[in-house]
């Protein structure tokens, strides 16, 4: 992490560094005044009442592909912060960057890709995009902002990325010419027109339609009926039900969550010489269980969760999956240091062993 420091004079510096989660509570009131200014600019954004912004910020500073900058002022005749002594360096301002993909990951099953490869037109981006940047008026400085800017810029280089996106307020004509300079060019301009709707109103639903289908009652909300993908025919169990892929859940009964604010659905297991979907003896559908980091997080690609691929052995020179003595079908393991930290590939990816011998049945 490389901190820039510029001297203002004998008592006034700024410089910048990487967030961390420790920081969420002197970011919320911020990023609260960022909010509350894009409001006053743009009718079409409103504020939720009692909304908790220092949740919010804590979330997106645990986003793997999510990085804040804070910027931060030693002074000793500054303002401090609630939890800040008057001579102690105070956060001033932040800027949020998340990095994506366009492409959908490698491991993503062949019919996902293709339904992905029809979205859109465009060739995929490697993208770097700006969620907010706001510094405190009293230190919105050129030269402030642009170090904030250099670091963000910094790590889109290190991320590899195509491109940037990000949306200026019409109103921000200092950040305009900024980006101007810094090689940045106008793609587009945003118009909006906000309307009033009255609480009352019966609203026609936005939400794109779906076929009725003579099923019964998902056995929980968010649970997915799984079809055919040549036959488009309802997959069902041994037992002859439809077969539901059930959101993910912690031991409290929260829904786990993408990094992305997303659902967590598991990866089926597939009988590698038919290509079948495959079910435990009481009729459960097998599962990929979730790849978990040293401290329990879910790990992603791409905004992707990862999984412990099934594992596999030869029977009569054929490839089946591997099952104990009790029968329970067996997913590969990932290779660990002599510390416990996960090994990975060059590329970044987990190295997984090429058998394991525990289940996760």
């Amino acid at each position: 992490m490389t901190t820039a420091t510029l001297v203002k004079s004998a008592r006034l510096s700024y410089s910048d560094r990487l967030a961390t989660p420790e920081d969420a509570r002197a970011i919320a009131p911020l990023w609260e005044a960022f909010a509350k200014e894009r409001a006053a600019a743009d009718p079409s954004m409103v504020i939720k009442p009692n909304f908790d912004f220092e949740q919010y910020v804590g979330e997106r500073l645990e986003q793997p592909l999510c990085y804040c900058w804070v910027l931060e002022c030693s002074n000793s005749e500054a303002e401090a912060l609630p939890d800040r002594s008057a001579g102690a360096a105070a956060i001033v301002g932040c800027l949020f960057v998340y990095f994506y993909d366009e492409a959908p990951p490698p491991n993503l099953p062949e019919e996902m890709r293709e339904e992905s490869d029809r979205e859109s037109p465009f060739a995929p981006r490697r993208v770097g995009s700006v969620l907010g940047l706001y510094v405190h008026p009293e230190h919105r400085q050129p030269e402030n902002i642009k170090m904030l800017a250099d670091a963000a810029l910094g790590k889109a280089e290190d991320m590899k990325v195509t491109d940037i996106d990000l949306l200026i307020g019409a109103d921000q004509t200092g950040i305009q010419a900024l980006l101007q300079r810094a090689g940045f060019t106008k793609a587009a301009v945003q118009y909006v027109k906000h309307y009033d709707v009255p609480v009352e109103t019966e609203l026609p639903s936005l939400h794109p339609p779906h076929p009725e289908l003579d099923l019964p009652e998902p056995p929980k909300p968010g649970a997915v009926p799984l079809r055919d993908p040549n036959s488009n025919e309802l997959v069902r169990n041994p037992q002859g039900e439809p077969v539901f892929l059930m959101p993910l859940e912690d031991d409290a009964g929260e829904l786990l969550k993408t990094s992305g604010g997303l659902p967590i659905y598991p990866t089926p297991a597939r009988d590698p010489q038919s290509q079948d979907l495959v079910f435990a003896p009481n009729g459960e559908l097998v599962v990929c269980p979730l790849l978990r980091d040293e401290n329990g997080r879910v790990l992603e690609d791409r905004g992707i969760p990862l999984f412990h691929p099934p594992a596999y052995e030869f029977a009569e020179g054929k490839l089946h999956l591997k099952r104990d003595a009790e029968g329970n079908y067996l997913f590969r393991e990932v290779e660990r240091d002599d510390e416990g930290q996960i090994m990975r590939s060059p590329t970044g990816q987990p190295v997984f062993k090429s058998f394991s011998n525990k289940s996760h049945e």
